[in-house]
Parts: structure tokens; C-alpha cells; sequence
């Protein structure tokens, strides 16, 4: 899950998947996606099974839907994404239930799902200073899985196979001895629970970390401790996020921290080790083009048991956006090539001065053998922005333009370019240089 603007699955290993130990003509595949009530809350059930075989056709194998309840600043109550037997809460969405619906559709499919129990937005204020907060919501997050086990594993035991833990640890929230101590005691409130509640039923987990608060080193060994005393089971799967779309690690970095990762599993008997790869940019919420998601899988499969991603169906799924981003990863995953053809420069390049005084770049665009997924504007030589293929439903869909938000200044020539990228990233040369003076 993906609460907050730093950032965000999972147990049968496919032979196409690359991981630690596996042969070396392989590559390394996606293997589930996070689903999120922000995206599927008004799906149909022609769009979810749609959604379903997308997945399907990539040899995916899960899904993970979470949160299944919201928490309201300091109340017990919650708002649940199901119906709801317990007093004071009270179900957000009265005619709809998600979580029958995903599991209905998943069952369909023959994918799996991984269920998420509660949240609550005070965690990024208070949840590694306030055990008894945190203690309270491991309760409420009990209750839900209770709930979801009643309401739904007799009819779907197949297709309902694991706990997500919403709640996303980082690498200096919980720096103190006392925070850790809460940490390790909140973990074992809620796998006690759920171990006894179904121990076939498997728990996994996505911290998140960023190099400029810690070293590697250092989080490896936060990490090495709790192992130690968290009452995790063979088969709990611990899957950070790689962090290169929220900027936490970058490409440069994040494989040596997957490393030193690798290296406090072991210290676990049975914990499996998977990683959760980000598909979006958070400087401006676009898509990552396929390369640069085949490259984050490439950095970690050397470390990890498997991979899962935040979000494909939230960045590429047809359901969400033009279908070159799941095409272009389609044919990856068939063949473990991706093409490298360039596309076309950008040409006729103009300003547009608009009654409301907003500046927009306009321009042309070249050709490209799979079709262009985005541009990438330069001011002075410098990036200032990019645009991208419209998501569905987004009120803008002006790929071949770009609204200038620095305020030009009368009387002087400013020189801009613009280069198209593809669905795999390639980019274009820079288009001609065009000289725009300000009236």
C-alpha cells in the first residue's frame, strides 16, 4: 500500500521467474500486483475479469488487495471494504463488496489473493512513538482478520492464501531501542493471532527504506534483530520495496541494499525473500517505462525469491492506461528481450500564448514501431517536465504538449527541445532547437 507521497507480492516460484539459484537462461518476471480500492472501487465485472486475464497472460500468480478497513483518526471504529457484523463500524461502500469481488474474480482466473487488514494515517505521526496506539490498531487489524476469515475462506480456501501488513516499516522510524521493542511486540501481537487463526495461511510484509536517513549496513542489522524475536513462520515472506520509484534508493544504489537484505533473511529459517518493484516515478506519478521496470527486476534477482510489483494495474494495465505498456511487457516476458529501436524526434516545436496567460509547448510527433509513450521537455538544455499517454478517465490527455509553469519573462528568448521515449523507454534524438522570445 501506498499511502503517502514517499513512497508502497508472493509464495509459488514459477521456473520463468529468475531467482537466487536459479539457472542462468532465465529472466526475471513478475510474479503479482497490488490491487487498491482507489482503482477498482467502480470497476464492473467485465473490467475486473479483464483485469484478471490481463494478469494471467503475464504468469502472474497474485494478487494483493489492501487495505480491507480504514481507520479514523484515534477511534476503534472502522470503515470496512466488506460488510461489517462489528459495532460502531460501518461499511464504506453499502451495496458493494470488494473483497467478495476480488476474490471472485481472482478464483475465476486462477490467481491468488492476498488480503490486507487495516490502516490508518496516523501511523506516518505517531506509530513508532505510541505503543499503545500501535498496540491498539495490531488489535483492530485482528478483528478484521477474524472477520475476513468468517465472511470468506470456506468459500475461496483456494484462492485466499495470505495477510498482508499494511503498515510500511522504514529504516528510522523505529531507530530508538524503545520504538524497535514496539515494533517487534506490535509484529507479535498480530501473527500470534493470525498464526492460530490459520497457520497455513502465510504473512507478508513491504518495509521501505531511503540511503539518505541510514546505511545499508544499519538496516540489515535493524532487521537481523527482529528476525531474531518476531514470531515469523517458514513461508512468511518479507518483501521491501525497492524504493527507485519514491526516490528512496536509485538504480545506482538500490541493489546493494537488496544485498545486505539478503543477508538478514538467511539469518531466518524458512523466510522467503521477495521484492516489491516499483512501477511509478513519484516526481510526477507517470508510469516507468518497461526497461527501466525490467532493469529494477534485473538488480534484485540475484537477492530474491521472487518479485511482485506497486502497482501493474495501477501503471499498466489496459484498464488503466494505452495498452503499449502491457504489450511491450508482454513480449518481455515471452521472449527476455526488450526491443531497442528509436523513436522518431519530435519536430515543429511552438508556443502558444493562451487568454488565460498560461504558456503551452506544442509540437509534432515523429514515428515509432510500437507507438510513442510519452515526451521529454528541455529548457535551456535542461529537463523541466514530461508528459505521458493519458491515464483512462484523466481529464487531460495532451501528450503533445507541455504547459510551461515558470514565469517567462518579457522580452527574453528562451531555446527549448523535446524528446519522445517508447513504451520501453528508447528515446529520440532531441528534436531542432526552438527560440521562443516573450512579447
Amino acid at each position: 500500500m501506498r499511502t503517502k507521497p514517499l513512497l508502497l507480492l508472493l509464495i509459488c516460484l514459477l521456473p520463468i521467474v529468475s531467482v537466487k539459484g536459479e539457472k542462468a537462461d532465465t529472466w526475471p518476471i513478475a510474479d503479482g500486483t497490488f490491487i487498491q480500492e482507489s482503482l477498482a472501487k467502480t470497476w464492473d465485472a467485465k473490467t475486473w475479469s479483464k483485469e484478471m486475464n490481463y494478469l494471467k497472460e503475464l504468469g502472474m500468480n497474485y494478487v494483493i488487495f489492501a487495505p480491507t478497513a480504514e481507520g479514523e483518526g484515534e477511534s476503534q471504529n472502522l470503515k470496512t471494504l466488506y460488510p461489517t457484523k462489528q459495532e460502531g463500524w460501518y461499511p464504506k461502500y453499502p451495496d458493494l463488496d470488494l473483497v467478495d469481488t476480488i476474490l471472485k474474480e481472482a478464483q475465476k482466473a486462477g490467481l491468488k489473493v492476498i488480503l490486507g487488514m487495516n490502516f490508518n494515517d496516523l501511523w506516518w505521526k505517531i506509530g513508532g512513538s505510541n505503543s499503545k496506539w500501535l498496540h491498539q490498531q495490531m488489535e483492530l487489524g485482528n478483528k478484521v482478520a477474524g472477520e475476513l476469515y468468517s465472511n470468506y475462506y470456506k468459500t475461496y480456501k483456494d484462492t485466499f492464501v495470505g495477510w498482508y501488513f499494511v503498515w510500511e516499516i522504514d529504516n528510522i522510524t523505529f531507530a530508538t531501542k524503545k520504538a524497535e521493542q514496539s515494533l517487534i511486540e506490535a509484529l507479535n501481537i498480530q501473527l500470534d493471532y493470525l498464526n492460530e487463526l490459520d497457520p497455513d495461511l502465510f504473512f507478508m510484509f513491504c518495509p521501505f527504506m531511503n540511503y539518505r536517513l541510514g546505511t545499508k549496513e544499519a538496516y540489515r542489522d535493524f532487521w537481523i534483530r527482529l528476525f531474531a524475536e518476531v514470531h515469523l513462520h517458514q513461508k512468511d515472506i518479507f518483501a521491501p520495496m525497492d524504493c527507485v520509484g519514491a526516490g528512496g534508493l536509485n538504480l545506482d544504489n538500490f541493489s546493494a541494499w537488496f544485498k545486505e537484505l539478503r543477508k538478514a533473511v538467511d539469518t531466518k529459517p524458512g523466510l522467503l525473500f521477495w521484492s516489491d518493484t516499483e512501477v511509478f516515478d513519484q516526481r510526477d506519478w507517470t508510469s516507468v517505462p518497461i526497461g527501466k521496470f525490467v532493469q529494477q527486476m534485473e538488480g534484485v534477482a540475484p537477492y530474491v525469491d521472487n518479485i511482485i510489483t506497486f502497482a501493474y494495474s495501477h501503471y499498466y494495465s489496459p484498464n488503466v492506461t494505452e495498452s503499449g505498456f502491457h504489450d511491450t511487457y508482454l513480449e518481455y516476458v515471452k521472449t527476455g528481450k526488450i526491443e531497442k529501436k528509436e523513436p522518431e524526434a519530435p519536430y515543429d516545436l511552438q508556443m502558444f500564448a493562451m487568454p488565460d496567460g498560461s504558456n503551452y509547448l506544442m509540437w509534432q510527433e515523429g514515428e515509432d514501431n510500437l507507438g510513442i509513450a510519452g515526451y521529454i521537455v528541455y529548457r535551456e538544455g535542461r529537463q523541466i517536465g514530461r508528459t505521458q499517454v493519458a491515464r483512462i478517465g484523466a481529464q487531460s490527455g495532451m501528450i503533445k504538449a507541455y504547459k510551461e509553469i515558470a514565469r517567462l519573462v518579457k522580452g527574453r528568448t528562451y531555446k527549448y527541445t523535446v524528446r519522445a521515449y517508447d513504451y520501453t523507454g528508447n528515446l529520440s534524438t532531441e528534436s531542432a532547437v526552438y527560440e521562443y522570445t516573450v512579447e
